[in-house]
């Protein structure tokens, strides 16, 4: 882990807190203005989503964008390599900066671009306006928010519907709190008191969900929401990645009949195998040795059954509950 500082490279992070992991806030978490859900209708090409296959948080952002239908509008920039200063542009090789004559290697000097004097962390995803030659968004949660406003046609779904907002609000800081960040909070703690109070709510949650997703097809029932795609990018790492390398080591996903079926519904939906790159997921987390371990053999095309609860329904951007074939 590395950051800027007032522009310059430098190897200090501040993740760490007595032994305790804390992540930083995104540096650009504003909120994203309406004209530019305009703005990516009007102007294809105008905006682009630079993320990684690696980053569960790029994840939510990448299928988002394919599933509202917004790969001809927002073009995706995927980076990855060998980490030299934090994450490469482009796996190492000069990549222009869309909108300019500029090439960068490195992912921080589009951060120092949009400001020559950044100073935090250079992450993922970016959302970035090639007129302004300025960034967007970095924060995931807001960059699919806006992505769920944008309708290119009438039958687009509504992950966020009005009516539903609040639960999915609610749902979604638990789903964060406790294990999209709580893997992370486990895995980069430094003594045992840090471990063991990151690590319990984890299997906590996932029990609960266990029980909830033993009944009905969703989250919050028949109709599929945001809060079911920010759990599935945790839940399809959780085995290959977190069970490992976070030492969440007390039970896998595959161990869990119902959260185990339902991630294998979310991952036959039309696009997001497109999203996937189990081995990129793998391998990063065997930087500098010598040996990498084989990663577990996980059949993610097993029937999942989950038709059983009927078929998948959805709200439109419309308001009304659609069946989605």
């Amino acid at each position: 882990m590395a950051m800027l500082i007032k522009g310059i490279w430098s190897k200090v992070d501040k993740i760490i807190e007595k032994g305790t992991y804390k992540r930083q806030n995104s540096i650009h978490n504003q909120i994203i203005s309406d004209d530019i859900v305009k703005q990516v209708i009007s102007e294809p090409g105008r905006f682009h989503l630079i993320g990684s296959w690696t980053c569960p948080w790029s994840h939510r952002t990448t299928i988002m964008h394919k599933l509202k239908g917004l790969v001809q509008h927002i073009p995706l920039h995927m980076t990855g390599g060998n980490r030299v200063e934090g994450y490469p542009a482009n796996f190492g090789k000069p990549w222009l900066i869309p909108g300019s004559k500029k090439e960068i290697i490195h992912l921080h000097q589009l951060y120092t671009t949009n400001n020559p004097s950044h100073t935090g962390r250079a992450t993922v995803p970016i959302l970035w306006d090639e007129k302004q030659q300025c960034i967007i968004s970095d924060e995931s949660s807001k960059i699919i928010r806006l992505f769920n406003k944008i309708n290119i046609n009438k039958k687009n779904i509504d992950f966020v519907p009005l009516k539903m907002f609040d639960q999915i609000n609610k749902l979604n800081d638990e789903i964060y709190q406790d294990l999209n960040n709580g893997v992370y909070k486990a895995g980069f703690a430094q003594n045992q008191a840090s471990y063991d109070l990151a690590i319990k709510p984890i299997f906590s949650l996932l029990s609960k969900l266990e029980g909830i997703l033993s009944k009905q097809r969703f989250l919050l029932g028949e109709t599929i929401t945001e809060s079911d795609w920010r759990l599935f990018v945790t839940l399809v790492r959780f085995d290959i990645d977190y069970h490992i390398h976070s030492r969440c080591t007390q039970n896998r996903l595959v161990d869990y009949p119902s959260l185990w079926a339902y991630t294998r519904d979310l991952y036959s939906w039309n696009g997001i195998q497109d999203t996937l790159d189990f081995n990129a997921i793998h391998l990063s987390n065997f930087k500098d040795v010598k040996i990498v371990a084989i990663m577990p053999d996980i059949d993610w095309h097993q029937p999942h059954n989950r038709d059983d609860f009927g078929m998948v329904k959805a709200y439109s951007n419309d308001g009304e509950i659609i069946e989605m074939e």
